[in-house]
């Protein structure tokens, strides 16, 4: 074993990461980012199981007829059911109740800064399932990043961070976190058989079949607005069909660990989106920490991009 954490990688990282797919990755991120946002319109009005369903509902009935169109066929291999399945199991299902109960009871700071930990936790998954080794530099690159994810969150008061508790939506948010590490490790698997589009379209399937048992009474909400009807249509096509085919593309072309990087966007563009869309002003701790993000994802991928 090589003392440098560089005797074996995974295959997607030995390649140059072209400028689409880092685009399509960040798009995912921004689209991500809304969905926190979207999120606390249906927090409240629908049990996190029932959410989670429509969601799906929703986002089978768009991808169907253009996964039909686009492929001409619609039935997987059958040597990519299991994995799809586990996409499903994990993806689907409980990183959706995880999220949307998160949502429930704690706080978009502490949310925000749990979702930094994802790049971390695919990492850590891939080395377990795959044996991918991180090189020093992408160690650095992590860090560097999850730095500045940290300034924006607590606006350079570091003692924030003694103040974040954890009460059960951290919990869950936690629980979400791992689950997307084993999700994308998962992914990378069934990508060798199918393609994004299929992937997206099948773990939404089985993950629907998968949740059918446990809501089998009719789906019902409560003190509905038009506010959330609006973040039940972004989140099942903006933040599901769109950013979840973006994402197997990329963890299918770079890698899951990789691509994981992209994620520290998440709690920077959720910053922006509030000052845009919630009129909250932006401090220049969170220009500062935007920044930070970006040079520790550029020095992360710096030497992949020379070879």
């Amino acid at each position: 074993m090589n003392s440098s954490l560089t005797a074996s990688t995974h295959p997607h990282q030995q390649h140059k990461t072209s400028p689409l797919f880092v685009w399509q990755l960040v798009a995912t991120s921004l689209l991500w980012a809304g969905n926190f946002v979207a999120g606390k319109f249906t927090a409240g009005h629908m049990p996190a199981i029932a959410l989670t369903e429509l969601r799906y509902v929703i986002a089978v009935l768009v991808l169907l007829p253009y996964v039909w169109v686009k492929e001409g066929r619609l039935l997987p291999p059958r040597r990519a059911i299991l994995s799809l399945i586990g996409m499903a199991a994990t993806g689907v299902v409980l990183f959706n109740v995880f999220l949307f109960k998160a949502l429930e009871y704690t706080t978009a700071a502490n949310i925000g800064l749990l979702s930094a930990l994802n790049p971390i936790a695919i990492a850590l998954i891939s080395f377990v399932i795959f044996g991918a080794r991180l090189k020093l530099h992408q160690i650095f690159g992590m860090t560097v990043s999850f730095g500045g994810v940290l300034l924006v969150l607590t606006q350079g008061e570091w003692g924030r961070l003694l103040g974040l508790h954890f009460n059960s939506g951290d919990l869950f948010m936690l629980g979400a976190v791992a689950v997307w590490g084993v999700y994308t490790c998962i992914a990378q698997t069934a990508l060798k058989h199918v393609t994004p589009l299929s992937a997206t379209l099948w773990s939404g399937i089985f993950g629907l079949l998968l949740i059918l048992p446990f809501n089998l009474h009719p789906i019902e909400w409560s003190n509905t607005t038009p506010g959330f009807w609006g973040a039940i249509v972004y989140i099942a096509v903006g933040a599901t069909v769109i950013a979840m085919v973006l994402w197997n593309i990329g963890v299918g072309k770079v890698g899951g660990t990789r691509a994981g990087m992209y994620l520290n966007l998440n709690p920077v563009f959720t910053a922006l989106l509030s000052f845009l869309l919630l009129d909250e002003r932006m401090s220049v701790y969170q220009y500062i920490g935007t920044a930070v993000v970006i040079t520790g994802m550029l020095i992360f991928t710096s030497r992949q991009a020379k070879q």
